[in-house]
């Protein structure tokens, strides 16, 4: 519990403080479900060669994405660095970029209404759109 404790304090969140005891818990359950034991999420890449691999912001697939993305990321993430989502600007023709200061990782959850409203708003256009599209 304290290595899942200093990883989210220190690493995924700006401010560690705000991250109480009962979210820490949760979090902890939610790991050492059966079903997540069973089928474990991303494991860390072995290797240089295997961490390029992991590197979604390099995949030159990225260039045919035509769909309209929303990308949120925190100035301060540790886990994935603020470039990569300017990397991905440039990779995707209609990709638009949110950066939140002071926030790490954790942007859903560190500036969680602020991302509501911006998933909501995004998701509300693209809605908007896509019923125009169909009366065309």
């Amino acid at each position: 519990m304290q290595k899942l404790a200093t990883f989210i304090r220190g690493d995924l969140v700006y401010d560690g403080s705000l991250v109480s005891d009962a979210t820490l818990q949760e979090r902890f359950q939610s790991s050492i479900d059966p079903e997540v034991v069973a089928s474990p999420p991303l494991l860390g890449p072995k290797g240089i060669p295997q961490f390029r691999k992991l590197d979604f912001t390099r995949d030159p697939r990225l260039a045919g994405v035509q769909n309209p993305t929303l990308v949120l990321w925190g100035t301060e993430d540790k886990v994935n660095r603020p470039s990569g989502a300017r990397s991905l600007q440039r990779r995707m023709p209609n990709c638009d970029v949110h950066l939140f200061s002071k926030t790490g990782h954790w942007v859903q959850w560190e500036r969680a209404d602020e991302f509501n409203a911006m998933v909501v708003a995004f998701l509300a256009e693209d809605s908007a759109d896509a019923l125009d599209f169909r009366r065309v």
